[in-house]
């Protein structure tokens, strides 16, 4: 159980998460609207979820339920609306269509792969790109040692709380490090601060991309210039503002992100665009390593076809992800 008298800011992305649909559960409310609630949740936790939702439904309490997740959509839904870049689609029925049906009314075309092939074994290569040696953010735990090769995508996993953000976050100068060692292409690097690991070439993607992956209230440009400024600066000190816009069109054109403009507020794009012009920003500065954390997350089924081609792209041009 969470203390009551934790401060929300204190508490993990899951847990602020559980704070929110257990406010908005004490309500007497005869029509709840859930937006992506499973988000960040465990399985055990979106299961404990979707009890409620169907007890509050068996009570006679009308839910609207927002998910990109078709089998949280099948399994508690009677009917289903799509959008598609803000326009209506269409209602059906649950029992007139089927996930493909709706995936494709999501997204405008047919979805038929969702994950891109992987390099075959004779294209892979041996080379250590990042090696990380007993690093540890806190005393008394055990060291963590892994190595990743270019050209390879490596998957961290563990429940939520069990410490994998933390660690992503020591290696990248976001956390203390209380030992450790890392290194980038054999080569020992020091990283005290995130400006220490872009400088060597490690990017890291936040989990929570409102919070701390992106200025909301700032242009898609100022947010894809804003990891490295300095190589947009003219002679005068002063910001080469036809550089950021080049720079800036150059990669939301290379990534699909779909907007106004460069020039429009990154508050107004949608969750899967949002998390392009993220991706993009880490790209602009030619990384060597790029770690990402639950770089889907919250995003529809469309964009996460696209990340996940970007991300096996990545991998075949020698990137380590």
């Amino acid at each position: 159980p969470i203390p009551v008298e934790t401060p929300v800011a204190d508490l993990s992305i899951s847990n602020q998460q559980l704070v929110e649909i257990a406010k908005a559960l004490t309500l007497e409310c005869r029509v709840l609207m859930l937006d992506e609630p499973t988000a960040a949740l465990t399985e055990t936790e979106a299961q404990r979820l979707f009890a409620i939702v169907r007890d509050l439904k068996a009570r006679g309490i009308s839910i609207i339920y927002i998910s990109h997740r078709m089998a949280e959509i099948f399994s508690l839904c009677d009917r289903v609306t799509v959008f598609r870049d803000g326009r209506y689609v269409a209602t059906d029925s649950i029992a007139s269509v089927t996930p493909n049906d709706v995936v494709r009314k999501m997204v405008g075309r047919e979805i038929t792969q969702l994950y891109p092939q992987k390099l075959s074994p004779e294209r892979r290569t041996d080379r250590p790109v990042l090696s990380v040696a007993n690093i540890s953010y806190r005393v008394g735990s055990d060291g963590v040692s892994f190595t990743l090769r270019a050209g390879e995508i490596l998957g961290i996993g563990g429940l939520i709380g069990a410490g994998r953000s933390e660690m992503v976050q020591t290696v990248c100068g976001l956390r203390p490090k209380v030992s450790g060692s890392v290194e980038l292409n054999g080569e020992p690097v020091s990283i005290r601060t995130y400006s220490d690991a872009v400088r060597a070439g490690l990017v890291y993607l936040s989990e929570d991309r409102k919070a701390s992956g992106l200025f909301l209230d700032l242009s898609v440009a100022s947010n894809i210039s804003a990891l490295d400024l300095r190589k947009l600066t003219t002679p005068l000190g002063l910001l080469d503002r036809r550089a950021e816009a080049k720079q800036a069109t150059d990669l939301v054109e290379r990534h699909g992100v779909r907007m106004g403009g460069i020039e429009a507020q990154v508050s107004t794009l949608s969750g899967g665009n949002q998390q392009k012009v993220a991706i993009a920003r880490l790209l602009s500065v030619g990384p060597k390593v790029v770690i990402l954390d639950e770089p889907t997350r919250g995003v529809d089924v469309g964009a996460k076809v696209e990340i996940h081609r970007l991300l096996r792209d990545l991998a075949e041009r020698g990137v380590g992800v």
